[in-house]
């Protein structure tokens, strides 16, 4: 039996604007995870009581910082470990090396012939940035830091002029993206906003005041998912994915540098990060000195992967200084995936994206394509990007060659790095991770929303709100929640 459109408009809105706070596991899934996994809280329960850092990296469709603002509201609300107030904002640091030295003009990357960025000033506007979180959880001794890496500012300059804009004028404008777009603002101290006038206000006012021609729904969903959103991936698969990966590496290594107040160093003046020295502790044989874990949502588990990759550029042309500046971040890259054994998806797009990182494959034999008269093919040329399976090889090695240094003797007590992938069913914009070797990946089940009549859940919310998802929760932080299924 068909709906009406009327009927199916009707339903897909209440679908839009339904929201709850209270979302738990599919009813009809509550198969217990067959082996408990690695947890938060063992890495905070440690003998030794290292500090822990979670590397939480944003998706799509950000705007502004605090993407983890409800991840760890939700710690504080949803499992009782402390008061919202006790996290502390413990400084914002910003890339300043390579194409993100102050100094430098910005990069000649173009849309349609025309410059992405237009003066060193939005050039330095467009930079990402990490905000770092430090607290003391009930019950557990470690300090706990969100190292919160933001790499929305990259990619703002072509969404607002190049996508929303131009939207305006077609489907009609969305007067809140616009507003974003064209808002200038400093960073306050909370790290939750930073914005540009990528449009001018008086073209903002402009904008706004066209008349939409498309019906709203659809016009909504365009807007908001879309262009504000998917764009976000192409940019990520393409030219732009070198400075993201590079933004994000230099971000990462402020993160194995910072140091809670109390260890490792004091912090700077003026508010800046103290400075630990990972440095000194790269290869040493069994310095666990300090622990990491990946939570990335939607595009961020690509994006903190992808630091893995080789540099793309010719080290032959590179100065003595800029090789230098590689080689550090690529051993802060390797200090901390030696460091992480815990990667966790909020979401994920990886199999999606890997149809942009097909792999040659060894071709017949010769006499295979004369025997039926034809010419052999030719070879298909190699994508500079690495493939989802090499970068978790990578890591693989990194950690098991670390684990086997630190217990040389005992098998037994060396971690096995595991990646748990939560996906809610209804998620439209995520997918299973597949197997990836002998790497333990393990794909879960969850409900984030209210479903209507087995026809609807919110898109927004199916896909923004694991972090307050109390058996997700539980599962990062204890290991195991029955109500979550496989």
């Amino acid at each position: 039996m068909a709906f009406s459109s009327q009927w199916t408009c009707a339903l897909l809105t209440l679908a839009l604007v339904a929201q709850t706070s209270g979302a738990q596991a599919p009813k009809n899934q509550k198969t217990k995870v067959a082996s408990q996994l690695q947890s938060i809280g063992d890495a905070l329960d440690s003998a030794n009581h290292h500090p822990v850092h979670i590397l939480y990296v944003h998706g799509i469709d950000q705007i502004g910082a605090g993407d983890s603002s409800l991840f760890r509201k939700s710690i504080c609300d949803q499992l009782k470990l402390c008061q919202v107030s006790d996290w502390k904002n413990a400084g914002i640091e910003y890339p300043d090396k390579g194409e993100f030295d102050p100094s430098l003009q910005p990069p000649a990357l173009a849309y349609l012939g025309s410059p992405v960025w237009r003066s060193a000033d939005e050039w330095h506007a467009a930079a990402p940035f990490v905000v770092h979180w430090v607290v003391h959880l009930r019950g557990h001794a470690a300090v706990l830091v969100v190292d919160e890496i933001n790499w929305w500012p990259l990619v703002m300059a072509i969404k607002c002029r190049n996508v929303m804009t131009p939207e305006a004028h077609l489907a009609g404008p969305d007067p809140a993206l616009i507003d974003v777009c064209s808002l200038a603002s400093k960073q306050d101290p909370d790290g939750l906003g930073r914005f540009y006038p990528w449009i001018q206000s008086d073209e903002a006012d402009r904008l706004k005041k066209l008349r939409s021609r498309s019906v709203r729904i659809n016009r909504n969903l365009k807007n908001s998912l879309v262009d504000w959103g998917l764009s976000d991936v192409l940019m990520a698969v393409g030219p732009m994915g070198g400075l993201l990966r590079d933004g994000v590496r230099q971000l990462m290594a402020k993160s194995a540098a910072f140091a809670p107040a109390g260890i490792g160093a004091a912090p700077g003046a003026n508010g800046t990060p103290g400075a630990y020295d990972w440095r000194s502790q790269l290869n040493q044989d069994n310095a666990i000195d300090q622990e990491f874990i990946g939570v990335t949502h939607s595009l961020g588990s690509y994006l903190l992967f992808n630091t893995l990759s080789v540099q793309n550029s010719e080290t032959a042309n590179l100065s003595a200084q800029e090789s230098a500046r590689i080689a550090n971040e690529e051993n802060a890259v390797r200090y901390i995936f030696e460091r992480t054994a815990l990667i966790y998806f909020f979401a994920n797009q990886l199999e999606m994206l890997e149809i942009t990182n097909l792999e040659n494959t060894p071709q017949p034999a010769p006499s295979a394509f004369k025997s039926r008269g034809l010419a052999p093919a030719p070879l298909a040329p190699m994508t500079p990007a690495a493939n989802f399976d090499s970068l978790v090889n990578n890591w693989k090695q990194m950690q098991g060659a670390f684990q086997a240094a630190c217990h040389p003797k005992d098998e037994t007590a060396r971690k096995k790095i595991q990646v748990v992938a939560f996906n809610d069913p209804s998620d439209v914009i995520t997918f299973r991770v597949p197997r990836i070797g002998d790497v333990e990946v393990v794909n879960l089940n969850v409900k984030n929303a209210t479903r209507w009549f087995g026809l609807f859940e919110s898109p927004g919310a199916a896909h923004g709100n694991y972090a307050k998802n109390r058996h997700v929760l539980r599962m990062m932080f204890e290991g195991k929640d029955g109500a979550i299924g496989r």
